[in-house]
Order: structure tokens, then C-alpha cells, then sequence
């Protein structure tokens, strides 16, 4: 039977993650109390950012772990859409920000299924793919389309 994978320990991967790829300058993690997005840091080397929403497994007590997953998804979406920043930069609005969500690995089916490459693309949007040995998978929009067109 897979761990399940609390938001806390997703959001701690990723950001242990980042920081391992460059990413570190002025992190800003939240808790579950507090308001806006869970994980904003800065590119050490560039006036970049990542913005990052995570959600977690549903408990043991869950009575529909499918139908909470099918939840968390669509919530992490929604909640880093309303956070995307909508003044473009003189280079294009790709160069600012990077825009993500983080989910345990247990999302992977879903999220190959649900999530269409090219608003990936459009939005710069990517996806963490966290396992319980806490490994992560970043999936671009390329990842995401090379799954959906082997899956058709």
C-alpha cells in the first residue's frame, strides 16, 4: 500500500527541490493557516519567481480518496490561476514568473489525464510530482503532451 503524502510534506520536498536547482532567494514557504500561495521563491542568479500551490492525499479517514483527489487537483489549479500575474513584462510574460502546482505522486494518473498540455504551455505552468521517498518529477508541458498523445 503507498504512504499517503500529507500537503506539509509535499510543499517540503519541492522546496528542498528548488533550492537544490538554483532557487533560493527569498523563500517564502507558508503553514496551512495562512492565505496565498504556498511556495514563492526567487531564482538565485535571475529576477525570476516560482509560485507554486500544493495539496496533499486524502486521509485514512477519507471516505472518497478518488473523489478528494479529483478535488485537490481542481483546487490547486484554480488557486494558482487567481494568483498569475496578468502584467506582461517588456520580454513576455514567461520570463517573471514560472507557475506550478504540486501533488504526491499518487495524482500522476489524473493529472496525465486532466490537464491539457497546451494550456500547460500558455500559462507556464508545470507540474511537481512528489513520491513518498520524496523524489520529485517536474513536468513541463512537453512531458504532459509526449504522455497524451502515447495514451490516444
Amino acid at each position: 500500500m503507498m504512504k499517503l503524502l500529507t500537503e506539509d510534506f509535499v510543499q517540503e520536498q519541492i522546496i528542498k527541490y528548488l533550492t537544490s536547482k538554483g532557487w533560493g532567494t527569498s523563500l517564502k514557504s507558508k503553514t496551512l493557516k495562512e492565505h496565498g500561495v504556498d511556495i514563492k521563491v526567487r531564482n538565485d542568479k535571475f529576477p525570476r519567481y516560482w509560485l507554486i500551490e500544493c495539496k496533499g492525499d486524502a486521509s485514512t479517514n477519507a471516505k472518497y480518496p478518488k473523489s478528494h483527489r479529483e478535488v485537490h487537483f481542481n483546487l490547486a489549479l484554480g488557486q494558482i490561476i487567481t494568483r498569475m500575474q496578468t502584467k506582461r513584462r517588456a520580454r513576455g510574460y514567461k520570463y517573471g514568473y514560472k507557475y506550478g502546482v504540486g501533488y504526491p505522486a499518487s495524482f500522476r494518473d489524473l493529472v496525465m489525464r486532466r490537464l491539457p498540455y497546451d494550456v500547460c504551455y500558455k500559462l507556464n505552468l508545470y507540474v511537481f510530482l512528489v513520491d513518498e521517498g520524496g523524489a520529485v518529477e517536474k513536468l513541463e508541458w512537453r512531458d504532459l503532451k509526449n504522455a497524451q498523445v502515447k495514451a490516444k
